[in-house]
């Protein structure tokens, strides 16, 4: 008689022999290829003489770069990775106006982490620039490419709901609202998986509340047990937030992923300066900002936002979890003479002259001691109404003994003096004049 059960056995073992494991398992020191292209299109809502209107702006960008996991989490994802960039360029045409951004080859090399929710990108050698920052910081998350499709690797007919933090990753949403993203299989040839994202997403970004709405189309390689290739589509309704207007936008990104060998770039020898856990020191988180006439230069959190530009002005917005603390403006005043400086009467006559400003009442004045020889700090604060809005202003006059000169004004709402803190000394003390000793 035979035996049912050995048969039974010899069948689920030859089932599973077959059965496709639909599904990623990275492993620590796997090194990837991708390459990523973004095509964007879309307007933006600005406030002209009283009235809204439609700004067209369209951009590309392209990056390539190698990838080696340095971790994983719990869950088996990539929560650390290094990345050496080849190529990173974007080009915006904002109504007509062109604009482009590179990385700096000494910033080539970058980390990725995500040791909680929000991706954290930073740069061993030193302080990437707000426009690197942008153009390397908040492309498409390959960090979650591997979370996609379903973790048990089981092939089904049936759709699966995405996780909540891979769609707030993908998004680059800083909190997610809700979402209904799911995936489906649609084609399974060849050892060659055609799977289908669709959905929506609302969270907050910036500050602002933005809903998107998804279609995405990936291929998974039986032989490598990879996503190959993924075609993302999205359309982004954004409303107006504390660093950027309302828009409307539209874009496709094409990622490519290939398999590879530990590259050079990325051997235990070009690593041994990234350091070992998730604590990142303050130097490589920092976000810096040169005066393209050499004037000056700042070295700040990643929390001031870079929001407008002139020839003698810097805007700032600090804004920290889309709760908007205060504004800083960076005015470059004339040149004093070698050791001189504005005399406090006419820093003080310069403050009550700002337009709209009235004051109340005065809290503090007098000099902040800089640390360095020459270098002269004086600060005034006080409450009042600034176009009959109440409002806090502390205003710092800064010189170098060469007689470069700097006001710094920093408004923000009295409710808000609490979370400023000492975050608007810790900006004074990161600017940098000609002449300044240095630190």
């Amino acid at each position: 008689m035979f035996n049912i059960k050995l048969i039974a056995a010899v069948l689920m073992s030859l089932s599973n022999q077959n059965e496709v494991v639909f599904r990623e398992q990275p492993q620590t020191d796997e090194c990837l290829k991708i390459e990523l292209s973004l095509n964007l299109k879309g307007e933006m809502k600005v406030q002209r003489d009283g009235k809204f209107v439609s700004i067209p702006m369209t951009a590309t960008a392209n990056h390539n770069f190698e990838e080696r996991i340095i971790h994983l989490s719990s869950a088996g994802t990539p929560d650390k990775v290094a990345r050496n960039y080849s190529k990173a360029e974007a080009m915006f045409n904002i109504e007509g106006v062109k604009s482009e951004r590179t990385l700096r080859k000494q910033r080539s090399l970058l980390v990725a982490q995500r040791p909680e929710s929000s991706i954290f990108v930073y740069s061993p050698k030193g302080p990437l620039s707000r426009e690197e920052l942008e153009l390397i910081g908040e492309h498409f998350d390959t960090l979650s490419i591997s979370s996609l499709i379903p973790v048990k690797g089981g092939l089904s007919a049936e759709s699966w709901k995405l996780k909540d933090t891979v769609v707030q990753a993908i998004c680059n949403f800083e909190g997610l609202s809700e979402h209904t993203l799911t995936g489906k299989v649609i084609t399974n040839e060849n050892g060659i998986i055609t799977f289908k994202i669709e959905g929506t997403a609302s969270g907050v970004e910036s500050g602002a509340s933005v809903t998107s709405t998804i279609t995405a189309t990936g291929t998974w390689v039986e032989k490598i047990g990879k996503i190959n290739s993924l075609s993302w589509k999205q359309n982004d309704n954004r409303e107006a937030g504390p660093v950027n207007p309302a828009s409307k936008t539209e874009m496709e990104i094409n990622i490519k992923r290939t398999t590879l060998e530990t590259p050079e770039t990325l051997n235990d020898a070009a690593l041994v300066s990234i350091p070992q856990n998730f604590d990142v020191p303050n130097l490589m988180t920092y976000v810096e900002f040169k005066d393209q006439q050499g004037r000056f230069d700042l070295s700040m959190s990643r929390d001031w936002q870079l929001v407008a530009k002139t020839e003698n002005h810097v805007v700032l917005r600090l804004v920290e979890k889309g709760d908007f603390i205060a504004q800083a403006t960076v005015s470059v005043w004339s040149k004093a003479e070698p050791g001189k400086h504005l005399s406090v009467a006419e820093f003080k006559n310069i403050t009550e002259r700002t337009p709209g400003w009235v004051v109340e009442k005065d809290l503090q004045e007098g000099e902040v001691p800089s640390g360095e020889k020459g270098r002269w700090v004086y600060r005034i604060s006080a409450l009042g109404q600034l176009d009959n809005i109440p409002t806090m202003q502390n205003y710092y006059a800064i010189a170098s003994p060469n007689g470069e000169q700097v006001v710094v004004t920093f408004s923000l709402s009295p409710k808000q003096a609490e979370k400023l803190g000492t975050k608007d000394l810790s900006l004074i003390g990161s600017l940098e004049l000609p002449g300044n000793s240095g630190k």
